[in-house]
């Protein structure tokens, strides 16, 4: 049987029957690119260029999604660590960035205090990192946080380290989010945010600075005593730039000495001056000098001061007159200045004794 001869279809030469749609060859096909005109050219130009990168893309996804599940990502790794600060766990965060200060300056991050806040962080966006000036290891990665209604934006840094054992990922967040908190205090000495404590600084010192995670805390003022007052403190942390003002830029827990003071101090002043006036007391130091010798037989408590006329920060009042009649063979009427002084610790709290009340020292000068 004699074959048949393919003859081209449509006027298209290399055309065959059963061939499909009419094709060219490659070099035909070229030369009609090359025969038309230059913008419908530039137009397949385009288009050819964009299938490409498409191709490209699809072929290089499944290399892409493997590399980011064996390396992970920098903004992987800020998503990581703020769910562990949103969720309460300090010791999470910790596991991925550790602040390397002394432990008393760290007291305050652990999961009792973060959990204790009234209000933690809610992560609204984290960013795709960039670049930064830190070289091409090196990436930003910018948080946008919202604590308690207030939003702010925190930025970190990322650096791409070797992968080590028990490693998640070879990025590395190289600041963690820890924010200062400077505290001093008046009457002060300590604090208690959850069930941790810590000492206050001075008025006359620098204040003491710990660290903290973004969180509203209650600062509770500890070891007051019986006679001073001070109130629990609001703080609210972000993440130290203090951009608004609902941050807390530093923290003074003040005390104030309590009424109930002044009441025990003026019942301290009464009882001396009335011991000075009972022959076999009359001879202690703080009595005057007038009724302190044997020559007096007998005396008279004229007035025992009511009410103190005025007092200092440091613990020292000073009461209305006392005026005394004594006997030493004739009469003598005897009035003196009465000042009380309360020992104070060197945190400025009244020092008590064993029944619980202020050490009052009373002391006696004639007018």
């Amino acid at each position: 049987m004699q074959r048949k001869k393919a003859v081209p279809q449509f006027g298209v030469p290399g055309a065959v029957p059963g061939g499909g749609p009419n094709r060219g060859t490659a070099g035909e096909l070229f030369a009609a690119y090359r025969a038309m005109e230059p913008k419908r050219r530039k137009k397949v130009k385009i288009f050819l260029g964009i299938v490409a990168l498409f191709a490209l893309s699809f072929a290089l996804t499944p290399f892409v999604w493997v590399i980011e599940r064996v390396e992970g990502t920098p903004d992987g790794e800020v998503r990581r660590y703020l769910s562990y600060l949103a969720e309460g766990d300090a010791a999470g965060a910790l596991a991925m960035v550790d602040p390397g200060i002394p432990n008393e300056q760290r007291l305050f991050l652990t999961n009792e205090v973060l959990t204790a806040a009234s209000s933690r962080i809610v992560v609204e966006s984290v960013s795709k990192p960039t670049y930064s000036t830190g070289g091409i290891n090196t990436k930003e990665v910018t948080a946008t946080l919202r604590l308690n209604g207030d939003r702010f934006t925190h930025t970190f840094s990322v650096e791409r380290r070797s992968k080590e054992e028990g490693d998640s990922s070879v990025w590395k967040i190289r600041d963690g989010l820890f924010v200062k908190v400077p505290v001093s205090g008046v009457r002060v000495p300590s604090f208690s945010v959850g069930s941790v404590s810590a000492r206050v600084g001075s008025p006359d010192a620098a204040p003491v600075e710990y660290l903290f995670f973004p969180g509203v805390y209650t600062f509770q003022p500890e070891g007051l005593g019986p006679y001073v007052n001070a109130p629990a403190t609001q703080v609210v942390v972000e993440n130290g730039a203090h951009a608004s003002t609902y941050e807390t830029t530093s923290v003074s827990l003040d005390g104030q000495l309590t009424s109930a003071l002044r009441n025990d101090v003026l019942s301290a002043v009464q009882k001396k001056v009335e011991d000075c006036a009972t022959l076999g007391k009359n001879m202690h130091p703080s009595c005057p000098s007038e009724l302190r010798t044997s020559a007096v037989t007998a005396i008279e408590l004229l007035n025992v001061p009511q009410v103190l006329t005025s007092a200092t920060e440091d613990g020292i009042y000073e009461a209305e007159d006392a005026v005394f009649r004594y006997q030493d063979g004739s009469s003598h009427d005897l009035t003196v200045r009465v000042e009380a002084t309360v020992a104070m610790s060197a945190d400025g709290v009244p020092e008590v004794d064993i029944d619980g009340k202020p050490n009052v020292t009373v002391t006696m000068r004639k007018r």
